[in-house]
């Protein structure tokens, strides 16, 4: 069948296919550069960093409720491929910009922007919504629930924290807590500190997963001072199966530029 959509890491057609018309190539996709690190010798494992990160943000202070509402504005990229009958394959890069406004009752609106075409789209309550536990526990549980992914595999955790992230202004207590199910990852690993792609100063946490049927590393770039999420990112590591990249590719990041609570 002609016109069979495959997108890296098994990204919805559906989402990134809105006017991508604009810039494809049928030649290698020019993906964005991976993300320079500065890793030094004698860091602590991933984990213990993380823990770190999470006394430091929450101080002994007893948990709280996160904020009822707020403003949530972040970017995606994403590798978009098209592949037809005769074999070709045409790659098609697909900035996007995201405002997402949350009302106390957990409904909101979404304005997106591709290509320079913006459209706003109402959102009802999200199984996100409400009040976010702030206890480690309690947290992963809750996540767990209301996610239809396996918080222990990396692909899983990717997903679960950029859904979250793009529905919920999190406070200190609820930073923490995601930060501590990122630590639970098997195989993570510290790459060291970085420049995120809005100029941030971050450091990198990265675990592999072949969950998306590629060999995929998915780092987490945090804000060692506000415990922040500040972008997922994800790398093909091995092959690349029928996406016309080379490897080592990033074929998505998310960049998540800020969240400001409102009452």
């Amino acid at each position: 069948m002609a016109g069979v959509a495959i997108t890296a890491a098994m990204i919805a057609t559906v989402v990134f296919g809105f006017g991508i018309g604009n810039s494809s190539t049928s030649a290698y996709a020019v993906t964005p550069p991976p993300l320079r690190y500065a890793r030094a010798t004698d860091a602590a494992p991933a984990a213990v960093l993380l823990q770190q990160i999470e006394g430091q943000i929450t101080d002994g202070r007893p948990s709280s409720p996160s904020p009822a509402g707020g403003r949530i504005h972040w970017n995606s990229w994403s590798l978009f491929t098209r592949e037809d009958t005769g074999g070709d394959a045409e790659s098609t890069l697909v900035p996007q910009d995201y405002v997402v406004t949350v009302h106390a009752d957990g409904t909101g609106t979404e304005q997106q922007t591709t290509h320079g075409r913006s459209e706003t789209y109402p959102l009802g309550r999200s199984r996100l919504g409400g009040a976010v536990p702030g206890d480690a526990g309690e947290f992963r549980a809750w996540l767990q629930s209301r996610s239809n992914v396996s918080l222990s595999d990396p692909k899983g955790a990717a997903r679960a924290a950029g859904d979250l992230l793009q529905r919920q202004v999190l406070g200190p207590q609820q930073r923490a807590a995601l930060l501590h199910v990122i630590g639970e990852l098997p195989g993570l690993t510290f790459d060291g500190k970085v420049v995120d792609r809005a100029g941030r100063d971050g450091e990198a946490f990265s675990a592999t997963s072949a969950g998306s049927g590629l060999p995929t590393r998915y780092t987490f770039i945090v804000d060692p001072a506000s415990g922040q999420v500040l972008g997922v990112e994800e790398t093909l590591t091995k092959t690349a199966g029928k996406l016309n990249v080379k490897v080592p590719a990033v074929i998505n990041y998310r960049t998540y530029l800020s969240a400001t609570p409102t009452r």
